[in-house]
């Protein structure tokens, strides 16, 4: 009986040592794989930084607007891909004519796509972000694929479940937002380190606000045309060039008739209505080369850089004055185009437009000590001619 208790303690004792050792080995188990994580976790934060060190040095090298909302898209598309599933995104702007995020670019998606183009500060999804300016997460339950996706698109989404609503705020308010929607481990991995959200978010941020800016100091914000100043800098650098060429330049007036009167009976919404129409119509009837500011009130300016009055070909009696591609040919085709142009007042009544428009040219060697003051003078002469003459004409020297 004692040599049974004797081995019965002795086996105790061992199993307690068993079972002490194999603890041990869990807990140095567990220990590394702690340390392990917390090694992981820290290249993984380090690969996290050098991607933001990265984004922020090829953000800040963009040198125009769409290429750095192309550049930014893409972070954002790169950064919520998982390796099985890639994700699709959408940059919405803040236009603020319309008070609308407007769908500008995407990653992996375009617009044909989308049941709607633009979304309303007031809409459901949107209106998170008066509430708050930081990064919503929505899970499957929300249908957020039905409110943004056509119908027919949905089966192209097939593995993606969930989407970010990711703010670019600037002077805390969003000018910008961007919807991207991603896989089940790629939403689980950002919910946890959605830092790094945040971080890219704020580097967009800064770099479309400064963009926006830029932008903004160039254009005349009613018409969304270059203003008086941009222009006055870009004529300086077109007639040196053309002087340094011996090209030819012509410079338009333009001054829409009756202006004041349009103001005084229908209101200054209705004018404002008018200038964005006009801007508009003198934009699509020039070339990229070609340059329009909004000069003053009611008057507009043009620059057709290597343009003399005629065209080659009208001028040898090959092609018609239209088809020849001269200034006067251009500065007809606005004007027609504006004597057509449908305006109404919301009550349905039509108000009749037309435009009168003064030509400047310089040309060689005749107008070779001539300065772009002078050029600007001369075709301010012609539109007061025109308006002499009995307004909706081109005066021309």
């Amino acid at each position: 009986m004692t040599l049974t208790l004797s081995l019965g303690a002795v086996y105790t004792a061992i199993a307690i040592v068993g079972i002490f050792l194999f603890g041990q080995e869990i807990r140095i188990i567990i220990f590394k794989k702690r340390l392990g994580d917390a090694v992981f976790g820290t290249e993984k934060r380090n690969i996290q930084l050098s991607y933001l060190i990265k984004s922020a040095q090829t953000l800040s090298s963009a040198l125009s607007k769409e290429k750095l909302l192309r550049l930014i898209i893409e972070n954002f598309g790169e950064i919520t891909k998982s390796d099985k599933t890639p994700s699709l995104c959408a940059l919405y702007l803040m236009d603020y004519n319309i008070s609308k995020f407007v769908y500008t670019t995407g990653f992996n998606m375009d617009v044909t796509m989308l049941g709607k183009a633009s979304f309303g500060t007031n809409d459901p999804l949107f209106k998170v972000l008066k509430k708050s300016r930081k990064i919503k997460f929505f899970d499957e339950k929300e249908k957020i694929k039905n409110t943004f996706f056509k119908e027919n698109k949905l089966h192209m989404l097939q593995d993606i479940d969930f989407a970010l609503l990711i703010p670019l705020i600037v002077e805390n308010e969003p000018i910008g937002v961007i919807i991207s929607f991603l896989s089940g481990s790629s939403f689980q991995f950002l919910r946890r380190d959605v830092y790094l959200l945040e971080a890219l978010a704020g580097q967009a941020s800064i770099a479309l606000g400064s963009a926006v800016q830029s932008e903004l100091a160039v254009l005349d914000r009613l018409t969304k045309i270059y203003n008086h100043a941009y222009f006055e800098g870009r004529f300086e650098q077109v007639v040196a060039r053309c002087d340094r060429y011996k090209y030819p330049v012509t410079v338009l007036m333009i001054d829409i008739d009756h202006f004041k009167e349009v103001n005084d009976t229908y209101g200054h919404m209705q004018g404002d209505l008018m200038l964005k129409e006009i801007a508009r119509v003198i934009k699509s009837n020039i070339r990229i080369v070609d340059l329009c500011a909004r000069y003053g009130g009611e008057e507009f300016a043009v620059i057709f850089p290597e343009t003399d009055l005629i065209g080659d070909s009208a001028r040898d009696g090959d092609a018609s004055l239209e088809r020849a591609g001269g200034a006067l040919a251009k500065a007809e085709s606005i004007r027609r185009t504006i004597e057509k142009m449908s305006m109404f007042t919301s009550d349905g009544s039509r108000i009749k437009v037309t435009a009168s428009i003064g030509i400047g040219i310089k040309r060689f060697p005749d107008g070779s000590n001539m300065h772009k003051d002078e050029l600007i003078r001369e075709a301010d002469k012609q539109l007061y001619r025109a308006k002499q003459a009995g307004r909706n004409k081109e005066g021309q020297s």
